[in-house]
C-alpha cells in the first residue's frame, strides 16, 4: 500500500479532503533567473518554485480547510540535496515561522518498508533514481525526526513476516490512530 491509496482509504473513512499532490518543482519563466552572462540558474528556479508551494502548504495548513498533502514538504529536505543541488533545510525555518509544531490538527504521516525484507517494490514511475531508494528512505526518517510537528508516525508497510506489503486495512488503523 502506497501513498495515494492511504490517501483514497482515509477519504473513504473521514470523507472529503482536498488532496494536493506535490511532485517535481516546475521550470515556470516567472522563477528563472539569469546570471551576468545570460544563463538561467535552474536550482534557483527550482528553490524559488518549492518555496512558494511550501508557503501555501504552510498557509492551508493553518486554516480551517480539510488537506491532505501527499510528498510534501520533507521531500524537499532529501530530493534538493541530492538532485538539485541546495538545501531543502529552509523547510524547518517555514514550519517555525508558520507555528505549524503547535497546530493541534495537522498529522504527519511516513510511510516506510523494510527494504532487507521487502519482496516486491513496484515503482510508481514517481521515483528520481529507484538505486538511491534507501539512502532516500534514511533521509527521510532524518527530516521526520527534525521536523517539529508534534503529532507524527511513521508506519512500515512491509509485512515482517512475509516481507509482502501490509493489508490497505491495517495501514489505514494505524495511520488513523
Amino acid at each position: 500500500m502506497g501513498k495515494s491509496t492511504l490517501v483514497e482509504s482515509i477519504q473513504q473513512e473521514l470523507g472529503y479532503f482536498q488532496v494536493i499532490h506535490f511532485g517535481k518543482p516546475k521550470q515556470l519563466k516567472f522563477y528563472e533567473q539569469k546570471d551576468s552572462d545570460g544563463f538561467v540558474s535552474t536550482g534557483k528556479s527550482a528553490y524559488l518554485y518549492q518555496r512558494a508551494s511550501f508557503d501555501n502548504m504552510f498557509q492551508l495548513l493553518n486554516s480551517t480547510a480539510r488537506v491532505i498533502f501527499d510528498r510534501a514538504h520533507l521531500g524537499e529536505c532529501v530530493y534538493s540535496p541530492i538532485y538539485r543541488n541546495y538545501s531543502g533545510n529552509y523547510v524547518y525555518d517555514l514550519e517555525r515561522d508558520y507555528g505549524i509544531g503547535d497546530n493541534q490538527t495537522t498529522k504527519l504521516i511516513l510511510l516506510v518498508e523494510n527494504m532487507s525484507i521487502a519482496e516486491h517494490f513496484v515503482d510508481d514511475g514517481l521515483s528520481f533514481d529507484i538505486t538511491k531508494r534507501q539512502q532516500e528512505q534514511d533521509l527521510f526518517e532524518e527530516a521526520f525526526h527534525k521536523s517539529i510537528i508534534k503529532n507524527k508516525q511513521i508506519i512500515c508497510v512491509t509485512d515482517s513476516t512475509t516481507g509482502q506489503f501490509r493489508s490497505k486495512e491495517d495501514i489505514l488503523k494505524e495511520a488513523l490512530q
